[in-house]
C-alpha cells in the first residue's frame, strides 16, 4: 500500500513538473504575452482616443451599421467636426462646458466604444479624402476588401510611430495602434519589415518580450532571404543617407539582431541568455562591417567583454559610453561605479547591479527613442506621396489638444483648476459642470 502511495505521489510530481516545463515553451510564453497585451489595452487613455478615432472614421459613412450606432451618431459627428477642423487661422475653441458635455456623451457610449472595432468603418484616408478632397475625390467609393485591410494596417502602424513620443497621447495609445496592426496581411516588403521592427521595439519597451522576439525573428528571416532588396525608407528613418543599399541592409540586420538579443536577455530561461549572446555577437559583427560606433555598440561591447573576462576592453567601452549625451548624470555615475568595480573585480565574479541587463535595456530604449525623435514623419510621408499628409497632421494636432483638454476638464480637480475662469462667468456654471460629470 505504501509503495502504491509513493508511486502515486511521484507520478503527481512528475506530471506537475511536466506541466511546468510545458508552460515554459516558446509557444506557451508567446501566447501568455498575447493575453497580457489584451489586458494592457484596458486603459483610461485608450478608450477616449478610440472614441475620437471612431468619430473620425464613422463621420463619412452613410451606412446604418447598427441601431446602437445610430443612437450615438449625432454625438460622434460633433466630435468629428471638432477634430477635422482644418482652418487653424480661425479656430473654434471649445469652452470648458463644451468639453464636459462631450465627456458626458462619451460616458453614455463608453460600452459601445469598448466593444466596437474601429476597422468596421472607412479608413482614415477615406475620411480625409471626403473631408478635404475635391468634388471628384469626394464622390469616390470607400476602400474595401484586401485593399482596405492593407491601408488601415499601414495607418495603424504610422500612427503608432507618430504618437509614441507625444506627451498627450504616448505609449498607451501607440500600443493600441500597434495592436491593431496585422503585418501578416501585408505583402513581404521593406515597409512590412519596418513595421515589424517598430512593433518589436514597442513590445520590448512594454516588456512583452516573446511578442517582440516573434516579430523581429520574422524580420531577420526576411532580411536573410532578401539581401539585395532596396531599403530607401530604412535609410530615411535611421538617417543613413551616406550608406549604400548593401550597407543599409547590414545595418538593419544588425538592429534586428540587437533587439532580439535584448528580448532574449530579459527572458528567464538559460537557453534565452545563450541565444541573446549569439544575437549580440551578430550585431557587433554587422556594426563593425559598416563602421557603426555609438552608445549601443559600446554597451553591447561592454557586456560581451565582461562575459569573456576581457576587463581592459570592457572598461574602454564604458569610458566611451560615459561620455554620451544620451545618458543622465545618475546613469553616468552608475557607469563610473561599474568602471571602479571592474578594475577591482576578480575573475569569475558576476556582473554588478550597476551594469546589469536592465541597465542595458534602458540604454537600448534611449537609443531607439533618440532615433525616432529625429524622424520628420510629415516630411517622410510627403516625400512618399501619401495623400492629405498635411491634413492628417492637423487632425493629429487637434487630437492632442482634444485629449489633453478632455482629460483636464472631465475631472473634479480639473474643474476646480478652471475655477477662476468659471468665476468670471458666474459660479452657477461650476454647478452645471459638476452635474454633467456626476
Amino acid at each position: 500500500m505504501k509503495i502504491r502511495q509513493g508511486l502515486f505521489i511521484i507520478t503527481l510530481l512528475l506530471c506537475f513538473f511536466a506541466c511546468k516545463t510545458k508552460d515554459k515553451t516558446d509557444e506557451a510564453l508567446l501566447n501568455l504575452d498575447k493575453k497580457n497585451l489584451e489586458k494592457s489595452l484596458n486603459s483610461y487613455k485608450i478608450f477616449p482616443y478610440k472614441f475620437g478615432k471612431i468619430a473620425i472614421r464613422s463621420a463619412v459613412t452613410k451606412d446604418t451599421i447598427s441601431s446602437e450606432y445610430q443612437t450615438f451618431k449625432t454625438s460622434l459627428d460633433k466630435v468629428s467636426k471638432r477634430l477635422m477642423r482644418h482652418d487653424l487661422s480661425n479656430p473654434d475653441e471649445l469652452s470648458l462646458l463644451d468639453y464636459v458635455s462631450i465627456y458626458r456623451d462619451y460616458k453614455k457610449m463608453e460600452n459601445f466604444i469598448m466593444k466596437t472595432d474601429e476597422d468596421m468603418f472607412p479608413t482614415v484616408v477615406d475620411a480625409l479624402r471626403v473631408t478635404y478632397g475635391d468634388s471628384i475625390q469626394k464622390k469616390s467609393g470607400f476602400l474595401k476588401g484586401k485593399e482596405k485591410e492593407i491601408v488601415q494596417n499601414i495607418e495603424h502602424s504610422v500612427l503608432s510611430a507618430i504618437v509614441i513620443l507625444s506627451k498627450d497621447l504616448g505609449k498607451e495609445v501607440s500600443l493600441y495602434e500597434c495592436s491593431k496592426t496585422n503585418p501578416a496581411l501585408l505583402p513581404d516588403s521593406e515597409l512590412k519589415a519596418l513595421l515589424g521592427y517598430f512593433r518589436g521595439f514597442l513590445f520590448f519597451e512594454k516588456k512583452l518580450y516573446y511578442l517582440s522576439e516573434d516579430e523581429i525573428s520574422r524580420n531577420i528571416s526576411w532580411l536573410n532571404e532578401n539581401k539585395t532588396v532596396d531599403l530607401p525608407y530604412t535609410r530615411a528613418m535611421f538617417q543613413w543617407g551616406g550608406l549604400t543599399n548593401a550597407q543599409t541592409h547590414v545595418g538593419f540586420h544588425a538592429l534586428n539582431h540587437l533587439f532580439r538579443g535584448f528580448d532574449r536577455l530579459m527572458m528567464e530561461r538559460k537557453i534565452d541568455e545563450e541565444r541573446a549572446l549569439q544575437d549580440f555577437e551578430t550585431f557587433l559583427k554587422d556594426a563593425n562591417t559598416i563602421g557603426l560606433s555609438n552608445e549601443i555598440t559600446w554597451a553591447i561591447e561592454t557586456y560581451l567583454f565582461i562575459k569573456t573576462e576581457n576587463k581592459e576592453k570592457a572598461i574602454a567601452s564604458l569610458q566611451k559610453l560615459k561620455a554620451s549625451p544620451l545618458l543622465s548624470s545618475n546613469e553616468k555615475e552608475k557607469i563610473e561605479e561599474s568602471i571602479v568595480y571592474l578594475k577591482n573585480r576578480k575573475s569569475g565574479k558576476l556582473l554588478n547591479g550597476a551594469y546589469d541587463k536592465f541597465f542595458l535595456g534602458k540604454i537600448a530604449t534611449k537609443y531607439m527613442f533618440s532615433i525616432l525623435s529625429k524622424v520628420d514623419w510629415e516630411k517622410l510621408l510627403k516625400d512618399n506621396d501619401v495623400p492629405h499628409t498635411e491634413e492628417m497632421f492637423v487632425v493629429i494636432d487637434n487630437f492632442k489638444t482634444f485629449m489633453d483638454k478632455l482629460s483636464t476638464y472631465t475631472s473634479v480637480d480639473g474643474i476646480k483648476k478652471a475655477g477662476k475662469d468659471l468665476k468670471n462667468k458666474g459660479w452657477n456654471l461650476l454647478d452645471k459642470a459638476k452635474g454633467l460629470v456626476e
